[in-house]
């Protein structure tokens, strides 16, 4: 063999050993505002003490991979992940998925802001049920709300969006007849000089597992954040169509 292409086999080698070996590593964005726009846009901000600003503020873990409720990896070709956010489960059980991952940070925003007296989620079937008065510890009462309600609730419950005030925070609710559906969530915004705007979105999904930011691909957005389009034609697609047309839902 030719010293050439020796060197040639080496390289190739050490550069799949090195994809291998780092994969999911070195990660630099600390928080969701962190992420870095595309050029041309610029980042929405928002009161502090709202929950759009909480959840752009929320941390992001240094490696884009995702655990399961089991400690077991997701396999990172499901998705393509921009980030993951750093906020392990509560619960040793296939509990926390997507519509209940959006009640969390609910819940979460209500007791960083010593706001615990209004939080509220909701029953199966969309009825407001309120932390206060509920005779149970923080933890109990979300693990009761997340057991008995899902995203049919969110959608019977929350209130309904209009497209141009879409804002961290909002849901795209997929669910046809009351069983399996699924959840994302805006968790930050941006927008040019015309006002169009783009979003990071994300989900957790079944089996239960942490939150991670998709990336849009090109097509779906710019610079990796989705628009409105682009993201409800990756809803479209598999394994989400099943799940039905999105609708736009707030907690409030």
């Amino acid at each position: 063999m030719r010293k050439s292409n020796h060197t040639a086999i080496c390289q190739i080698v050490l550069v799949i050993f090195f994809l291998f070996a780092f994969a999911g590593i070195g990660f630099t964005y600390d928080t969701i505002k962190n992420i870095p726009v595309p050029d041309g846009y610029e980042r929405i901000r928002f009161d502090k003490k709202s929950f759009s600003h909480y959840l752009q503020s929320l941390p992001l873990k240094e490696s884009k991979n995702i655990y399961k409720w089991n400690g077991k990896k997701v396999l990172g070709v499901l998705y393509n992940i921009y980030a993951v956010v750093d906020k392990p489960l509560l619960f040793k059980s296939d509990l926390e998925q997507c519509a209940d991952f959006c009640m969390r940070f609910w819940a979460d925003f209500h007791k960083n802001q010593n706001k615990l007296d209004r939080l509220f989620l909701y029953d199966y079937s969309g009825k407001k049920k309120y932390y206060k008065g509920s005779n149970k510890t923080y933890k109990r009462f979300l693990r009761w709300q997340m057991a008995y309600s899902n995203s049919y609730s969110i959608k019977k419950g929350a209130n309904k969006v209009q497209t141009n005030t879409l804002q961290p925070g909002d849901m795209f609710v997929q669910n046809k007849d009351g069983g399996i559906g699924h959840v994302s969530l805006v968790v930050d915004s941006a927008k040019n000089s015309i006002g169009k705007q783009i979003y990071l979105i994300g989900y957790g999904f079944m089996p239960a597992q942490e939150f991670h930011i998709e990336k849009a691909k090109r097509g779906y957005g710019s610079g990796g954040w989705f628009t409105k389009k682009g993201y409800e034609k990756y809803l479209s697609e598999f394994p989400f169509s099943p799940y039905g047309k999105p609708v736009m839902r707030r907690f409030e």
